[in-house]
């Protein structure tokens, strides 16, 4: 892509722009934005620009042989939160309108090069202007280890000098110095006092004076020291950059293609060749044939049309659940939809309504499930998807599913709406990461990567890309996917502190064949530290599903659900409660339970596995409330909870069901709603019904 790069004159913005070029980008513009002419001052106080050394920024266009596109900054700092919509008399609208002046004059231009390094408030309103300019922001340092990066800027030809220091340890006589001089200092004050080594605190700033992409370098000829704040322990100083002159590189000294360390995902990968040999082995015992159900001696009661509606939603403040929903929902006869975006369209209108009855709206929904029949329209539902949602949109995992026709697409999904009093005490927080970088992938669709909040922390179905190119690696590979998925799904709740190894309330890994399943679930067991046969009664439910597709075609995706260890800040001795049954067999089933609890989190997974031919409906509604009493009465040893108190409590039952049991899912439905409403009478769940091709528990 041909990019414009944001520069500050900085270390960071440099080195951004090398990353850029090694990964296949074209640097053909730079854009800075300065203080008003009218203010004396070199440093404004922005929380989005650095301002110090804006003198010297000519001086780097030209060093690069590149336009360079300014403009002043007109506004002030007016959203200071961590998300941001368009505001009028923001600073961030000042950006807008210098890359939207760069765009006219270069109509090309595809992305924006951003030095962004750990601050949210920066890489989020770059990639609001990026979103609304139609450009993809480009962060290729983002959440990288900062003793690392320094090193490799330092490495790889950055020539930076410090001019601004702002933290205890640092000085004036510090100002001027390059950062290959203070890199073994600033890592002893990282050490004695936690300064960020690549000054993300504000503790300094630089200015490049070369750089392996300049075909000039520049030289200081003259500084002043301007002393900002003269503090005991941290003094706040700058240098003027007073006179600076360009000097010619030999040729000897140009380097077309700097080399640069990239860094590498497949670290670690050694584990997951030991698995797949392990697993190949292990594929020998898979058989996840099912038989065909006898739909018979069922009375009318059961077969009856209002069933269908029963179970629908799920009120409970402040949690909520919508059971699977489709675009024939609220239809009297039978629809016909010219084409996916149709039938989105109309499956979310039936959502939204959904919501508005529950006294919700989009905003409080914190996660959705979306399956889909044809994958190849997976764009063209995202493009109306999206529209229902502004900043920070829910979680989300997409797969396909053969839904029985004439359905397309279906959708469930979780709010949580806190009671008034308890908003302040319980924010809601999003992850929505939409630069290309180095850590994990960014949102190939309109989803955030994970929302917390009251203890639930959502994660997005993470699938294998790269996250450089967003890309499978090739050869693609169950192997490399499920590394990267796991990689990728680490690297995002660690971001977040969550525990995804010990606080994993539920798993689900959908694959692309069932073949898969040995592979994955020893993955699994890697990732989480349960390889050693002692620990697997400590295993939180995992469900391993087959599907007919995944987004990109890929072969795996993982979704969870953590639990946002406030419980364990407080008291580091709580452990969530785990029960994990043996199977039962219930001729002609095999039934299996396993719980996990935390408060306020309690999530299961109860599989039947048919085992012959005579198998009817009666028999399997016999064992969904078997493993349903089994769960509650597991639950209720440890908690002495009351029967209808806990049922009252269940929000959400989705029956995942092989599509070999070869049997109508309306009737299938109707039976198992009624026979739940029979059993237990105090039950709200809003009850979802998905079919797949194969199912596997963590047997």
């Amino acid at each position: 892509m041909k990019v414009v790069a944001l520069i500050s004159g900085g270390k960071d913005s440099c080195y951004n722009m090398m990353h850029c070029v090694a990964n296949g980008h074209q640097i053909v513009a730079l854009a800075n934005l300065k203080p008003q002419s009218k203010f004396i001052k070199d440093e404004l106080d922005s929380f989005l620009y650095q301002t110090v050394g804006h003198g010297a920024i000519e001086y780097i266009a030209e060093s690069m042989n590149l336009p360079l596109y300014r403009r002043e900054i007109m506004g002030n700092s007016l959203v200071q939160s961590a998300d941001y919509q368009q505001t009028l008399g923001d600073e961030t609208e000042d950006l807008y309108k210098l890359l939207k002046q760069v765009k006219k004059e270069h109509s090309d231009i595809q992305a924006v090069s951003v030095g962004a390094i750990l601050s949210n408030y920066q890489r989020v309103r770059v990639e609001n202007v990026c979103d609304r300019l139609g450009l993809t922001s480009l962060a290729y340092l983002w959440r990288r280890n900062q003793k690392e990066l320094l090193k490799e800027m330092i490495n790889a030809g950055i020539n930076a000098i410090l001019i601004k220091v702002a933290a205890i340890g640092l000085k004036t006589t510090h100002l001027g110095k390059s950062i290959a001089q203070l890199y073994p200092y600033l890592c002893d004050l990282n050490e004695k006092y936690d300064v960020h080594i690549c000054g993300e605190g504000g503790e300094y700033e630089t200015f490049t004076l070369d750089c392996p992409l300049f075909v000039k370098r520049l030289s200081v000829q003259e500084v002043e020291t301007v002393i900002h704040s003269d503090d005991a322990f941290a003094t706040v100083a700058y240098l003027r950059l007073k006179r600076l002159i360009v000097e010619e590189k030999q040729a000897s000294e140009i380097v077309s293609n700097p080399v640069i360390v990239i860094p590498s995902w497949k670290k670690d990968i050694e584990d997951f060749t030991i698995l797949d040999k392990q697993s190949k082995l292990d594929n020998n015992r898979t058989n996840y044939v099912m038989v065909s159900i006898k739909i018979d001696n069922l009375s009318e009661e059961f077969l009856s049309e209002e069933n269908l509606h029963l179970f629908s939603s799920y009120s409970n403040p402040p949690y909520y659940n919508v059971s699977g929903t489709t675009a024939y929902d609220n239809s009297q006869e039978v629809q016909q939809f010219e084409s996916i975006e149709e039938e989105t369209y109309a499956c979310m209108l039936n959502l939204q309504e959904k919501l508005h009855e529950l006294g919700l709206s989009w905003s409080d929904v914190v996660n959705m499930n979306v399956f889909i029949k044809d994958m190849d329209e997976f764009g063209k539902m995202n493009a109306i998807y999206k529209k229902f949602f502004n900043i920070n949109p829910p979680t989300r995992a997409c797969v396909g599913s053969n839904l029985p026709s004439p359905t397309n697409i279906q959708i469930d999904l979780m709010a949580i709406k806190p009671i008034s009093n308890e908003e302040s005490s319980n924010p809601r927080e999003t992850m929505h990461v939409q630069s290309i970088s180095y850590w994990a992938p960014a949102n190939i669709g309109p989803y955030s990567q994970a929302t917390i909040i009251k203890c639930h922390a959502f994660i997005a179905g993470q699938i294998g890309l790269i996250p450089s190119s967003l890309e499978f690696p090739l050869p693609q590979t169950l192997e490399m996917q499920t590394f990267l998925s796991l990689r990728n799904l680490e690297n995002v709740t660690s971001v977040l502190k969550l525990n995804v190894k010990k606080r994993t309330a539920l798993s689900i890994c959908f694959v692309d064949d069932e073949s898969s399943f040995p592979f994955v679930q020893n993955a699994w067991k890697v990732f989480c530290g349960q390889s050693d046969e002692n620990s697997k009664k400590f295993t939180e439910p995992v469900l391993y599903l087959s599907v007919p597709s995944l987004p990109r075609r890929g072969k795996v995706e993982w979704q969870v659900l953590i639990h946002r260890d406030d419980d364990g800040i407080k008291n580091p001795l709580v452990e969530p409660k785990i029960w994990q049954d043996t199977s039962d067999t219930i001729e002609p089933m095999v039934t299996k339970t396993t719980a996990w609890f935390m408060n306020p989190i309690l999530c299961s997974v109860i599989t039947i596995q048919v085992n012959n031919e005579n198998i009817t409906l009666l028999n399997l509604l016999d064992g969904m409330i078997y493993g349903l009493d089994k769960l509650f009465n597991k639950f209720f040893t440890f908690s002495q909870i009351k029967s209808s108190k806990f049922w009252n409590n269940i929000g959400s039952i989705r029956i995942f069901y092989s599509k070999k049991i070869n049997t109508d899912q309306s009737k299938f439905e109707k039976a198992i709603k009624l026979k739940i409403k029979k059993f237990f009478s105090e039950m709200k769940a809003a009850i979802t019904f998905i079919p797949v091709l194969a199912i596997m528990d963590d047997s």
